[in-house]
């Protein structure tokens, strides 16, 4: 174990601080949390939309109510692209020391500027941009215009080849010119790759990057194995003191959008097309936080033989059930802690390796991929992202991850037990 942690300390720790704070990866991640409430805020009203109930429907529908509730839902997760390649070029900029408002903005300008419209022909005719471009479908196009416009301005900015105004000239006036050359140059690039792609097989940029890279990496990250292998990550991350963000910044956009075409299927009473999402990998794996801390903590806070455990489990109780295990991570400890390694890695890939196969045969329903708050505690979360049968199997998860954790806990629960006893 000694060996062990100083090749961590040497050599993956150092390594992993560094991708962890890599500047892009760090954009990616604010990208999408900031996004984060928005994404919620459309959650919240198609719930309210899509209440499984169908005398409710039905008056909706009546009413008229249902067009109205698809608004906001259309305001929020149907130009989530639009968001997220704000905030990421925001992001970018803050971290990076420039203004990040106008790059935030040039952002979403340079997001338009490659997005393709619909012409609707009638009396007159309109341009419209559809809401296709604008959701999950543009979600990685955003991420990608998002860094390079932060990048690019970035670079003109620290070269200095901006518009310097005069002293005593108010400050909005001079980052306004600050700002006029990098945009003008940042938009003639992305106007230019919209041209390009015309006259490519693929028309425009975001069919190039949707078919190209994110609608493969979305089967690739789909699979079991590569959830999986996102699991044993996260628990080896935290085993050696590493927030799991750091590996989960990669995967998120990728299992986000398959969540959010889930919702989308969903809104259109179609079936649902992806098991392995974002929520479903939260849901199932995270019952209180990284290795599927819940059963534990509260074995530990009734049944526990040493007043140390037992005390540390109803300490830790509330905050586990948020799902927020940095308590028992740090207080038991799990970290570093020979005895925790293999229920803290292979506890959670059980639970997603049953959660996987329960809604594989029927038995339990798809996630339908409403973004909800991590800490939104299991059994709520079960049953708004899957009805009754996922509540029921988040029960069945949290009690055999109990009985999984009770061997190797109890070994350190005896000796804690006999410690007491001789003080």
């Amino acid at each position: 174990m000694t060996k062990l942690q100083n090749i961590v300390e040497r050599w993956i720790s150092p390594l992993a601080v560094k991708f962890a704070s890599n500047r892009y990866i760090v954009a990616i991640k604010d990208g999408m949390i900031s996004s984060l409430p928005f994404m919620i805020v459309g959650s919240f009203f198609t719930i309210i939309a899509k209440f499984p109930y169908q005398p409710y429907l039905k008056w909706l529908e009546t009413t008229g109510f249902d067009r109205l509730l698809s608004i906001p839902i259309s305001a929020t997760l149907n130009i989530l692209a639009i968001i997220v390649a704000f905030f990421t070029a925001y992001g970018f900029a803050k971290n990076d020391g420039i203004d990040a408002i106008s790059v935030g903005i040039l952002s979403v300008v340079s997001f338009l500027i490659i997005t393709p419209l619909n012409i609707i022909v009638g009396k007159k005719s309109v341009e419209a941009i559809p809401f296709d471009y604008l959701g999950a479908k543009g979600l990685f196009a955003a991420l990608i215009v998002g860094l390079l416009a932060a990048s690019i301005s970035s670079m003109i900015i620290k070269r200095g080849w901006t518009i310097k105004m005069p002293r005593g000239v108010p400050e909005n006036i001079q980052k306004s010119f600050s700002a006029l050359i990098p945009a003008i140059l940042v938009t003639t690039i992305f106007l230019s790759m919209r041209i390009g792609f015309y006259y490519t097989p693929f028309n425009n940029l975001h069919d190039f990057i949707y078919k190209m890279l994110q609608k493969p990496l979305m089967k690739i990250g789909g699979t079991p194995l590569a959830v999986i292998v996102v699991i044993i990550l996260n628990s080896l991350f935290w085993f050696f003191g590493i927030h799991s963000l750091a590996i989960n910044s990669i995967v998120l956009p990728i299992l986000t959008a398959l969540d959010l075409e889930n919702l989308a299927a969903f809104q259109h009473g179609l079936a649902i097309p992806h098991i392995s999402t974002w929520r479903f990998f939260y849901i199932t794996t995270k019952i209180g936080g990284t290795g599927s801390l819940l059963g534990l903590c509260i074995y530990m806070a009734f049944y526990a033989k040493s007043k140390r455990y037992k005390t540390l489990g109803k300490l830790a109780l509330p905050a586990t059930i948020f799902n927020v295990n940095e308590p028992l991570v740090f207080g038991i400890p799990i970290m570093l802690n020979p005895i925790m390694l293999i229920p803290f890695i292979f506890v959670p890939v059980v639970c997603y390796i049953i959660s996987y196969v329960a809604v594989l045969v029927g038995i339990v329903n798809p996630v339908i991929g409403l973004q909800l708050p991590m800490e939104t505690p299991a059994i709520i979360s079960g049953f708004l992202q899957g009805g009754t049968s996922f509540a029921i199997l988040q029960v069945v998860l949290i009690i055999i991850s109990t009985l999984l954790y009770i061997p190797f806990f109890n070994i350190m629960d005896r000796q804690a037990a006999e410690e007491e006893k001789r003080s």
